[in-house]
């Protein structure tokens, strides 16, 4: 494993409050030692889904700092143009 890298990301308090309800409720019979890796664990399970959903299985390429952009920034995804048109037929 490489070094660390802290991500910074904004979510509910209600969110936040039912991820750390999950941690301590689990965390007397789950690996993660913190809450910190308990999130980390639980957002690869994501990614490991995703991958296997939408990727054949395979991690994609790490993306560049330009595709990180929002969807409101870049138009792409349920922001398209496009995809909001079809809502309104």
């Amino acid at each position: 494993m490489t070094g660390k890298k802290r991500m910074a990301f904004d979510i509910t308090e209600a969110d936040a409050d039912r991820i750390r309800a999950a941690y301590v409720g689990t965390r007397a019979v789950l690996p993660p030692a913190t809450l910190s890796e308990f999130i980390t664990e639980l957002l690869l399970e994501g990614a490991h889904h995703l991958e296997q959903a939408h990727n054949s299985g395979r991690p994609w390429r790490p993306p560049t700092r330009g595709e990180l952009k929002s969807l409101s920034q870049t138009g792409v995804g349920r922001n398209a143009p496009t995809r909001l048109d079809r809502g309104s037929e």
